[in-house]
């Protein structure tokens, strides 16, 4: 297709783990099988699940429990701004 310009671009965001400044990259939906449990009335067998944040720090990536991780960037400020303004003028949800 003539005229076509496509450009991708994978955004990072500002974030911060436990005091450390990181790359918030990406969130992972993590899951794993789990076998039945061998004792009588033991759990069944299933599936493990949990949702992961990617986040690259200077000494290497991690995966981080979401709630570990606080944003630091103009899109975070946005919602900071956007909460104050609501509680000033008293808006309800």
């Amino acid at each position: 297709m003539t005229g076509l310009n496509i450009q991708i671009e994978w955004k990072t965001r500002l974030c911060q783990v436990d005091g450390k400044m990181g790359y918030f990259h990406a969130w992972e939906h993590y899951s794993k099988p789990l076998e039945a449990s061998p004792l009588i009335g033991g759990a069944p067998a299933g599936i493990f699940s949990k949702v992961f944040g990617i986040v690259e720090f200077s000494d290497g990536i991690r995966q981080v429990d979401p709630f570990q991780i606080v944003f630091c960037d103009e899109e975070n400020q946005m919602l900071s701004e956007l909460e104050k303004m609501r509680k000033e003028n008293k808006i309800d949800d």
